[in-house]
């Protein structure tokens, strides 16, 4: 997923605030900051799945410094051991899954979390 407009939030040594095509969120970073504050990253949903409905709308990464944040993604398929992989934009996110109902693929489902982490990397 690229991101662009990272900043640091004040009072923090990890956690920035960033805008992708999937909207305006915050996260953990993990590794050095880009130079310019946008750069290509993965996407990491540390707690499971628990709760979810399904959605409609566009792609969704949102949610306001130190709140919780809403995820709304197309299911791209499920392991058997209880990981789902999700579409967010042009990323797939892998999520453990334990909600006690299973989304079909295909599928546009929204669920919220409390954190996510972010990783860089280079094409």
């Amino acid at each position: 997923m690229q991101i662009t407009d990272m900043r640091k939030i004040p009072g923090t040594t990890e956690l920035v605030t960033f805008t992708s095509s999937a909207g305006h969120a915050w996260g953990r970073w993990h590794g050095t900051p880009p130079a310019d504050s946008s750069c290509s990253v993965e996407v990491d949903i540390p707690d499971p799945v628990t709760e979810w409905e399904p959605a409609q709308g566009p792609d969704a990464l949102t949610g306001a410094a130190g709140t919780d944040l809403n995820i709304c993604a197309v299911v791209d398929s499920m392991d058997s051991d209880g990981i789902v992989a999700l579409r967010l934009a042009s990323a797939i996110i892998l999520v453990e899954w334990e909600a006690t109902e299973h989304p079909s693929p295909g599928e546009r489902i929204q669920f919220s979390t409390s954190r996510v982490g972010i990783y860089p990397y280079k094409l």
